[in-house]
């Protein structure tokens, strides 16, 4: 068979334009979606990933008006069963509900109830079908005021009680395979919890914070229980001359990291000063005696840019706003800790502005940047706002609905008024110097032409490559799988 030369160069052409393009085309997030879930007049706002089961499958956890509901879905995203959640005592008797978690990609529920002067803690099985299993186990006993908090990592538990008068008299369990624990650790905690992380060996780390009125030396407290036998140790976060007001604990590649930002010490915490500074905390191999601490400025040419590029009504005084989110690795023992600007007017939320700050190992910061939007909605909405991020190499990556630009098929950005804006979602990818390039995602089959949205503030983090997204519909919702 014969090609004319002229048919020919045409064939290669194409051949060019595809392999140049398809490359891009693989780079781009896709979403599987799963099927459509009738919504039910229920408010999205209230449907949680708490983890992952057997097969790809997933549990979810539905809240209204102070009624449970726990929801499995299968690995095509589709609900296979809902059951109200009802503890009950080991007599039959009516027992609190405490926190729903999963061991080994089973759920259990945590319960108790009050007996004269005690508060009993209970676990309970619930089956792949959604049934009660029959054995209710006494997890552990403490006064009648203690909070309980858990943290899991596969077949591992571990249960925190803690009183809440002073001295805030707390016990630590961990429990792995048995309902008996494995040891428990009865010491005074300082503050309120926020924070908890175990490692693969079972080590507990607590990060508490005390109250504005506390010394700036002693803003925050870490604890670390042994994995081996629960022997603990703590260590104060602070600083004469900056106090630190949000901190976020994280376990990157063995070392335990907190870090947060700061303003002077003689400033009230109370009175939500704006924040002037960063600290961070590197604890190697979560060793305290081998720790390196650095409290930083933040960056002046930042924040004139920034304050410059977006004013507000506050004076200019947005960061005072600041919700510390995340912290997320990088090569090169290098940590970017990101925050977004949360503010509500009534009964308006908005989302403004993710600000990142990357730290060296040592915890000098190395750069401070922002991507600068705004989301806005009501409260009785679904909240579209707020992002989903992860890394690829030293490069971080942010996906969020654009709530003021529309973008032409050459991507260019175009003012949207707020009737006709596509929420789109948009690609954010930072490089290590700073850059920012944008990118609609036009394969996410959402946005105002679909009259269906992702949910980016449901995303719930499987790996670095992949999350279980939701979407919200007219009348439904779906969940399904995002790939990077």
């Amino acid at each position: 068979m014969k090609i004319a030369v002229g048919g020919m160069v045409k064939l290669l052409s194409i051949l060019v334009l595809l392999l140049c393009t398809l490359p891009a085309l693989a780079q781009q997030p896709t979403i599987t979606w799963g099927p459509e879930i009738p919504q039910q007049n229920r408010n999205l706002n209230q449907l949680q990933i708490i983890g992952t089961g057997t097969g790809n499958s997933f549990y979810a956890r539905y809240t209204q008006d102070g009624r449970i509901t726990l929801e499995r879905y299968d690995g095509n995203s589709q609900r296979t069963w809902a059951v109200a959640i009802a503890p009950l005592g080991p007599e039959g008797n009516r027992a609190t509900f405490e926190d729903l978690v999963l061991l080994n990609h089973h759920v259990y529920l945590l319960s108790s109830d009050i007996e004269k002067y005690k508060k009993n803690i209970y676990i309970q099985q619930i089956d792949l079908h959604g049934n009660y299993m029959p054995e209710i186990h006494l997890l552990g006993t403490t006064t009648p005021d203690a909070k309980l908090y858990t943290k899991t990592m596969d077949s591992r538990l571990i249960l925190i009680l803690q009183q809440q008068a002073e001295p805030q008299q707390t016990i630590v369990s961990s429990y792995q395979g048995s309902f008996n624990p494995r040891w428990q650790e009865a010491i005074p905690v300082k503050g309120e919890i926020r924070e908890i992380e175990v490692t693969d060996a079972g080590t507990a780390y607590i990060l508490t914070q005390l109250p504005a009125t506390n010394s700036p030396e002693a803003a925050f407290y870490l604890y670390r229980f042994e994995g081996r036998n629960g022997k603990s140790y703590m260590q104060a976060i602070g600083s004469t001359a900056q106090r630190p007001l949000q901190a976020k604990l994280g376990i990157l590649k063995s070392d335990v990291i907190v870090a947060g930002i700061t303003a002077p010490a003689p400033f009230v915490a109370s009175l939500n000063p704006e924040p002037v500074g960063t600290f961070f905390y590197r604890i190697s191999r979560g060793r305290f005696r081998k720790s390196a601490l650095n409290y930083s400025p933040i960056d002046s040419t930042f924040l004139h840019n920034y304050k410059a590029h977006k004013p507000d009504q506050d004076h200019s005084q947005r960061l005072r706003y600041l919700q510390l989110l995340q912290l997320l690795p990088l090569p090169g023992n290098r940590t970017a800790l990101l925050g977004e600007v949360f503010t509500s007017e009534g009964r308006q939320f908005h989302t403004d502005d993710i600000l990142i700050t990357i730290f060296a190992e040592n915890g000098a910061p190395l750069l401070t940047t922002s991507v600068n939007k705004h989301q806005a909605g009501p409260a009785t909405q679904v909240r579209l706002g707020s992002y989903i991020a992860t890394t690829e190499g030293d490069t971080i990556k942010l996906i969020y609905l654009d709530f003021e630009y529309n973008y032409s098929e050459q991507d260019e950005m175009v003012k949207a008024s707020p009737n006709v804006v596509l929420k789109t979602p948009i690609l954010v990818t930072i490089t290590p110097d700073g850059k920012q390039k944008a990118r609609p995602l036009r394969n996410t089959q959402t946005g105002r032409n679909q009259d269906f949205y992702l949910v980016p503030s449901a995303a719930y983090k499987l790996n670095r490559q992949e999350f279980i997204v939701l979407g919200s519909g007219k009348d439904y919702y779906k969940f399904g799988r995002l790939k990077f």
